[in-house]
């Protein structure tokens, strides 16, 4: 029989080496989400940024729609161009700017390919891409990504409070475990799986709050991008529809 010290040390280490409770972990699922949605506002705020100083340079390189751009080739044609944008603050900022190239593209990269990282570098990929935006996009157009870091962080912290709740739950019937009969105390070997079935339904709950989020602020995105994809979409049928379309292209915006 193995001796209740030992087995009560080994349920409680088989609970804390569940993933929940590390301090680096972040929930996947709730971190792809707000992944995804944070790479749909950079994309858009990209395109604003290339319609409004270079369209003609974003149209050749197939950007009609946000959907269309990528955030690691938004950089390249940046570094090409950027001495057409006659931006001062963006001027100002560029080398700045090119300094978060690697986090820029690193959401993009983790959104697509369902790439999970830890809390640290989560929450690093959230403020790049508040100061990303504000640089290109200004302060009015990063309001919604400086929500969507302020729903992580109260999320985060309702989430560590439930975990230590659990945890505190966990030693609480432990303890109860030593002063009951032996078989009674080896009912704790079923303890791990009990916690991990609850510490799941915490997560779950964590990422249906996510989806609640952005299904009630999606609305005004999509909205948002409708717009510009008509707008992109009707200067291209005039381009189109003009004789020496090719020669006129980068006058007609």
């Amino acid at each position: 029989m193995v001796p209740k010290d030992l087995l009560h040390e080994g349920v409680m280490e088989s609970i804390i080496s569940l993933p929940g409770f590390s301090a680096r972990y972040f929930p996947f699922c709730a971190q792809h989400q707000i992944l995804q949605a944070i790479q749909r506002q950079l994309e858009t705020h990209a395109f604003c940024f290339l319609q409004r100083w270079l369209p003609s340079e974003s149209l050749a390189a197939g950007w009609t729609c946000p959907e269309a751009l990528e955030l690691h080739k938004f950089f390249r044609l940046l570094e090409v161009h950027q001495g057409k944008v006659k931006d001062e603050c963006f001027q100002l900022t560029w080398s700045t700017l090119t300094g978060w190239r690697r986090v820029i593209s690193s959401i993009r990269h983790a959104a697509v390919h369902r790439i999970p990282h830890d809390r640290k570098t989560f929450l690093k990929m959230v403020r790049a891409a508040i100061k990303f935006s504000k640089c290109i996009a200004g302060f009015k157009g990063s309001k919604s990504l400086c929500r969507i870091q302020k729903f992580v962080k109260t999320s985060v912290s309702e989430f560590d409070q439930l975990r230590a709740q659990l945890k505190h739950n966990a030693r609480l019937q432990i303890s109860l475990g030593e002063a009951h009969p032996d078989h009674l105390a080896r009912r704790l070997v079923l303890l791990p799986e009990a916690v991990r079935r609850v510490l799941q339904s915490v997560e779950d709950d964590f990422a249906s709050k996510v989806k609640q989020f952005y299904t009630r602020s999606s609305k005004v995105l999509r909205g948002r991008r409708r717009v510009l994809q008509r707008q992109a979409h009707g200067k291209l049928d005039r381009v189109s529809t003009m004789p020496n379309s090719k020669n006129i292209l980068y006058h007609e915006f």
